[in-house]
């Protein structure tokens, strides 16, 4: 049975397991600096976790973060085999009721040539932002 585990809290061994997930699904990148301290630092002050688990299997993550305005998605992902199950669906339900809770819009960002991410944050109201670019600067 699916579990959706919401939590402001990360030890070494659930890291270890979500690094194992996001490199599975290749969004694991060093330039993103997501280390084991820079995840309990966002949780410490505005994270949210969301992970998918099935028995003791790690399944699913969403990781959020706000800024009292928007809550903003980060590192949706999903173990390989298990895409397309509903797994994401359950995951971005429990996300959009974490923004209804805190009153805020919700925003993200996806590659544009994931199209299953793309088809299934649509099916959840996500809309384009005309006009802007994604533009960010990480060697500081």
């Amino acid at each position: 049975m699916l579990s959706i585990i919401r939590t402001t809290e990360l030890n070494q061994e659930i890291y270890d397991s979500i690094v194992r997930l996001w490199s599975a699904t290749g969004i694991s990148n060093p330039a993103r600096s997501d280390s084991f301290k820079a995840i309990q630092q966002s949780l410490k002050h505005t994270g949210i976790l969301l992970t998918a688990w099935e028995d003791d299997s790690l399944l699913g993550t969403l990781w959020l973060s706000h800024d009292y305005r928007r809550l903003y998605a980060h590192h949706m992902a999903v173990l390989p085999s298990r895409q397309s199950s509903g797994i994401g669906s359950e995951l971005m339900q429990e996300a959009v009721q974490v923004a209804k809770e805190l009153g805020y819009q919700m925003k993200l960002e996806v590659h544009a040539e994931n199209l299953s991410a793309i088809h299934l944050y649509k099916k959840f109201g996500f809309k384009e932002l005309a006009g802007y670019l994604t533009l960010i600067k990480r060697d500081i």
